[in-house]
């Protein structure tokens, strides 16, 4: 059992009437609070909350260093930091007070603005520096485009510092000892929990998330029970990244190559690639991961109503879209249709070799019918890639017309199987109730 006794920082000092500054010993953290939010009436209340904590200003600053320090030692990092972090606290209204992030560039580089209720969510607020000091890692070399960074590893790396590390660097605020100093206590276990235990009670209790899940979260899987689950999966994905060969080294490059990419699955699969080749192979090594964490076979089939939400994320895929050139990309979706219709030939041939393996790997776990639905998609690819592609010798405008036929014959055959499996769609509540039998008509 370690006693660890924090008191205020020696760089603390007032600033100017009714304004606090506080700054952290390699400078890097800088805050500012008003006496104000102390006074919150919402204080006393929240503080009652073991899932909340009131920032102290005071000792604010060893906190951001600790979790610095935490994310510093998991990528293998030295040296000196780049960009400064401004942390304003401002007075708690509610337990869901947003906690706000702000980039912004100077001829110095990136420096950041983070706005904190001075009374906030534990987990909340480490995710939230977490993501900061990942952001300003990525950065250091980053010119007019800031770093894109994957939803998965904000909330991998935090929920690992959160499980791991929170005694150390959530600091509760000081109390004043019977001679008059303000002490802060801290009592640590030397033996920590496994910190991998949260997270395999999860996946082994629900159906894991897979790679794309984790890559494109859809609306909503972020909060509540869906949100626990993300975080465990990701937990759990940056848990088994860091374990691989030159895994922190390869983290570490992926975060510098961000802003060279305006998707960060570029940066990922350069940094990763004496692991990873394309998606797919990450894919089958998420599995793989999933299938000895939680000690059960995951390819057993799903229900009939998981299947056919399985199939129809897959089908319908996720794509970013550039609405201006200095504006950020949005994920949309967009039909196989639209792919073969739209697209040159030379872009959509990987896209559909993509979706191709990903619904190949699908099929294994869909319950029979929408298995076979399954079978008929790929059937129907397979044949338009290679349709399309093997008219290489043609004369041109005998090449076009047997490309168009190819294409029309695509359509076709994809609009039918979309029609099955709209029919095969699970009924729920909402849906309108069927006509009865007495109310059709027959014309003569």
């Amino acid at each position: 059992m370690v006693v660890l006794v924090c008191g205020a920082p020696m760089c603390a000092q007032p600033a100017m009437p009714g304004l606090f500054l506080s700054r952290s010993a390699s400078g890097q953290f800088i805050i500012q609070s008003s006496p104000v939010v102390s006074a919150s009436p919402l204080a006393a209340y929240l503080e009652n909350d073991t899932n909340f904590i009131r920032l102290d200003p005071t000792l604010l600053p060893v906190s951001c260093e600790r979790i610095k320090q935490v994310v510093w030692r998991e990528l293998g990092l030295a040296g000196a930091w780049s960009g400064k972090v401004f942390l304003r606290l401002y007075p708690a209204t509610s337990g869901d007070d947003p906690i706000a992030i702000d980039s912004e560039q100077f001829r110095d580089g990136w420096h950041y603005h983070v706005s904190v209720p001075a009374i906030s969510n534990r987990e909340r607020y480490v995710r939230a520096m977490t993501a900061v000091l990942l952001l300003e890692i990525a950065n250091r070399q980053a010119g007019a485009h800031s770093a894109e960074l994957p939803p998965w590893l904000i909330e991998g790396f935090s929920r690992e510092i959160w499980v791991s590390d929170q005694r150390e660097v959530l600091i509760p605020p000081p109390q004043f000892s019977s001679t008059g100093f303000r002490m802060t206590t801290l009592l640590v276990n030397a033996r920590k929990d496994n910190p991998l235990e949260q997270a395999h009670r999860e996946l082994c209790a629900a159906t894991p998330l897979n790679f794309q899940q984790l890559s494109w979260p859809l609306p909503g899987s972020q909060t509540g029970e869906a949100g626990e689950l993300y975080r465990s999966c990701a937990q759990l994905f940056v848990h088994q990244l860091l374990l691989l060969p030159n895994g922190p080294a390869c983290m570490k490059k992926m975060l510098e190559e961000l802003p060279n990419f305006y998707n960060w699955q570029f940066a990922f699969l350069d940094a990763f690639h004496d692991t990873f080749q394309n998606p797919l192979d990450v894919e089958k090594w998420w599995t793989l991961q999933l299938v000895h964490f939680t000690g059960r076979e995951l390819a057993e089939s799903w229900s009939a109503d998981n299947s056919w939400q399985k199939l129809d994320e897959m089908i319908r895929s996720s794509v970013q879209v550039r609405i201006g050139t200095n504006e950020l990309p949005l994920h949309t979706e967009i039909s196989l249709q639209s792919v073969i219709r739209d697209w040159p030939v030379a872009r959509q041939t990987p896209a559909l070799e993509g979706k191709l393996r990903e619904l190949q790997m699908l099929r294994p776990r869909l319950a029979r019918d929408l298995a076979q639905l399954d079978d008929l998609y790929c059937r129907v690819i397979e044949s338009y890639i290679d349709g399309i592609n093997r008219h290489g010798f043609v004369l041109p405008f005998r090449k076009h017309a047997l490309q168009r036929r190819t294409i029309d014959e695509a359509l076709q055959q994809l609009d039918s199987l979309d029609r099955k499996r709209l029919e095969l769609r699970p009924k729920t509540d909402s849906d309108p109730p069927a006509l009865p039998d007495t109310a059709t008509t027959s014309l003569p």
